[in-house]
């Protein structure tokens, strides 16, 4: 006779126990070691004490195992089961490979409405180079702040077979991919510290003679913080109905150039900026939009075919947001914002410096702006200014401050002295004046 399993109350429970029972192969109502739920529960967020607490609570506090949970509903649309539905609308855009009119026709007209409208959208040159600078960034917090880092290029190949270009894409990073490199990443103890980016790419038809159309393929671009082996990651090789390649680069902060290629091409705002790793070169490799002019409609044409279908979606609305293709991991945004401001900074104090320079004054330095300008005070000590300042013996006055500010009548305090004396309510506070 057989028995009913009962799902838990808790909906918390519910899943975290039904995605490890799915996660081990296992079938409804059979028994899941209780740490399972304990690795799948720290997997998504939740801390032992509280899945501890949900364990009590339905009765499992000394239980070794619980009964794998049916899925049920209780997910709502979220959580329900990937089966394909027993039948699929008919798609409203043409056969992937069409030429002309459906998808890749709607795509265009869309871009070039967005563009008559000034308005921005992500299929644009100018959103790639955004993230390609902010991997960059990434790359370079990594070995600003780390004596010694990894980086990690995984790379997904999946077979498409009668599938639409856009669920073929939309069908990268399932589950079962994502837990194992969570996994992957708690194990080696890097999991609080890494970034990274899975990145959806086209991939040539010419690569693919089966196919008439292009195709897509997957990578996830990481930084860890502390050398790992590629044996590490070999799980991920395992994950059925993908071809997967792991790629492991070990680095000494002290020793990191920036590779041949970037200095072949004269890069000089990258040599300024900081040298990164070969990384963020095959982060670049794979926005295929850094080529075009402004945007899809200026790529090769399989480039803009992918577009048009990864944005048109599965639901073939132009309307909602299509395929992502670019997801940031752990702390890859808070990297990459911080970064972004360092270079403000950067970039603020370099036209200070230019500026300083048009006027003659000594260059600026961060410490210059905090110590006091001693050989400025031990002129004005011993009284051998007066006034009118340097140069008011009727010569000349030095290179360095042929250009001076004038306050009130005749009063002339250095740029960066403060000075006691107030300019009468009725005069202009502060004149120019340029020695001949």
């Amino acid at each position: 006779m057989s028995t009913t399993v009962v799902a838990p109350s808790d909906k918390r429970l519910h899943r975290l126990t039904r995605e490890a029972g799915t996660y081990l192969g296992k079938e409804t109502g059979e028994p899941l070691p209780i740490e399972e739920v304990y690795v799948q529960g720290e997997a998504n967020g939740y801390k032992r004490k509280k899945i501890t607490a949900l364990l009590d609570r339905e009765g499992y506090s000394s239980a070794k195992s619980l009964p794998v949970p049916p899925q049920g509903d209780a997910f709502g649309e979220l959580w329900r089961p990937s089966e394909k539905p027993e039948s699929a609308p008919e798609p409203t855009s043409e056969p992937v490979g069409a030429k002309g009119g459906g998808t890749l026709q709607r795509f265009r007209e869309w871009c070039e409405e967005r563009a008559e409208s000034d308005k921005t959208h992500s299929y644009t040159r100018r959103k790639a180079n955004r993230r390609y600078a902010r991997g960059k960034d990434v790359d370079r917090s990594f070995v600003r702040d780390c004596e010694e880092f990894s980086t990690v290029l995984i790379t997904y190949c999946r077979q498409r077979d009668s599938e639409t270009l856009a669920e073929h894409a939309e069908s990268f990073y399932p589950r079962q991919v994502t837990r194992k490199r969570r996994r992957i990443l708690k194990r080696e103890g890097v999991y609080d510290g890494y970034a990274g980016v899975s990145v959806l790419a086209p991939k040539s038809p010419d690569r693919v003679p089966s196919l008439s159309a292009p195709t897509t393929h997957a990578h996830d671009f990481l930084w860890l913080p502390s050398h790992v082996l590629r044996e590490a990651f070999a799980p991920l090789c395992e994950v059925d109905g993908f071809d997967v390649h792991v790629s492991v680069e070990q680095h000494m902060s002290a020793e990191v150039e920036t590779p041949e290629s970037v200095k072949a091409r004269g890069s000089g705002m990258d040599s300024q900026r900081g040298a990164t790793t070969r990384l963020t070169q095959e982060l670049g490799a794979n926005l295929p939009l850094l080529t075009c002019r402004f945007d899809a409609r200026g790529t090769p044409e399989y480039v803009e075919e992918w577009c048009a279908h990864l944005r048109e979606g599965t639901d073939g609305s132009f309307s909602s947001q299509g395929v992502r293709r670019f997801r940031a991991l752990g702390s890859f945004e808070e990297r990459a914002d911080t970064g972004k401001a360092r270079r403000k900074v950067q970039d603020a104090h370099s036209k200070a410096q230019a500026l300083a320079q048009r006027l003659e004054y000594p260059p600026l330095s961060p410490q210059s702006q905090d110590s006091p300008d001693t050989s400025r005070s031990s002129a004005e000590s011993d009284g051998s200014e007066s006034c009118e300042g340097r140069g008011s013996s009727g010569e000349n006055p030095p290179a360095e401050s042929r250009f001076t500010f004038t306050e009130g009548k005749g009063k002339v305090p250095y740029p960066s002295a403060p000075t006691d004396e107030k300019a009468p309510p009725d005069e202009s506070r502060f004149t120019f004046r340029e020695y001949g």
